[in-house]
């Protein structure tokens, strides 16, 4: 089985990142592969959930100050597996996004908004052809396998976390449950994209309080519990580089592999890139798209 595992330092447009996962998702099974797993990271940013309206969950200043700068439609057509930092702000000599203001976004998954920033949180996402795990079509038994996952290179940091909601990982902190994982998903030709974040510092909890609302639909979990005293970060002493070796090893074992492949493969990213690049233009750049009803 032909599999690939990257880790993505460099920082890109928010809305490029997201144009480049759904490309993998959609040219993962015709390009030959039965799975791979992308380590990443994203500028600040508000990331909506498909179906969510953003003047349900983003606060209103926050809103109409992107609207008013819009400072990320920016394309940079860089190689989506280059793990090397670049500054491609002097590379492009444009701005590709704010900073200090977050942009927003919107992702090809359902579930709610979350809040990204380079220095305090992780992502990772999955990708499995449907072939390679057929049992992954149905929603609650892929959740529940991609979650397994993430709880069982946790427990490698000494990190005992469950599963809460629909696709949430928690903590038991001074008694309470709090949330330190949300996941989401998305299906395209054959191909099953699990993504989820991991908060890191607790300063991204001061941040979310700062831009987001309630949201509109709680887990049961929850208990109306504002944003600082439901969620929480990882220990100061958690490792994201030996949470990536550890997440590609335990994927790798449940595909009864080795291990994931880290060889680049050329064809792939020329491809992926010159999809990413038609779906950024068409898709995640547009305010059409990112603001929609």
């Amino acid at each position: 089985m032909r599999t690939f595992f990257f880790t993505q330092n460099s920082e890109r447009s928010p809305a490029y990142n997201l144009a480049v996962e759904e490309s993998i998702g959609v040219n993962l099974v015709s390009s030959g592969y039965g799975a791979g797993l992308r380590i990443w990271k994203n500028p600040f940013s508000i990331v909506l959930g498909l179906s969510e309206k953003a003047g349900d969950t983003i606060l209103p200043e926050i809103v109409r100050k992107f609207q008013k700068t819009n400072p990320f439609l920016k394309n940079d057509g860089a190689d989506p597996t280059e793990s090397q930092n670049k500054n491609e702000d002097s590379a492009n000599g444009q701005k590709i996004f704010d900073r200090k203001n977050p942009s927003i976004v919107r992702r090809a998954s359902g579930g709610g908004t979350v809040v990204h920033h380079p220095e305090e949180n992780l992502n990772f996402t999955f990708f499995v052809s449907l072939d390679v795990k057929p049992e992954l079509y149905k929603v609650k038994e892929s959740y529940d396998y991609f979650l397994e996952l993430v709880k069982r290179t946790l427990a490698e940091q000494t990190l005992d976390a469950t599963f809460r909601g629909k696709s949430d990982l928690a903590v038991i902190e001074a008694g309470l449950e709090k949330k330190i994982s949300g996941n989401a998903q998305f299906r395209k030709k054959g191909a099953v994209v699990h993504h989820g974040t991991l908060i890191l510092k607790p300063s991204l909890i001061e941040r979310v309080a700062g831009l987001l609302k309630h949201p509109p639909e709680e887990p049961e979990y929850r208990k109306n519990r504002k944003h600082s005293d439901f969620v929480t970060s990882l220990p100061a002493d958690f490792s994201s580089a030996k949470f990536g070796q550890d997440l590609s090893h335990v994927f790798a074992e449940s595909l009864g592999l080795s291990r994931m492949d880290t060889e680049r493969d050329l064809r792939f990213s020329k491809t992926v890139l010159r999809e990413a690049k038609r779906l950024f233009t068409e898709k995640y750049s547009r305010m059409d798209f990112i603001f929609r009803d």
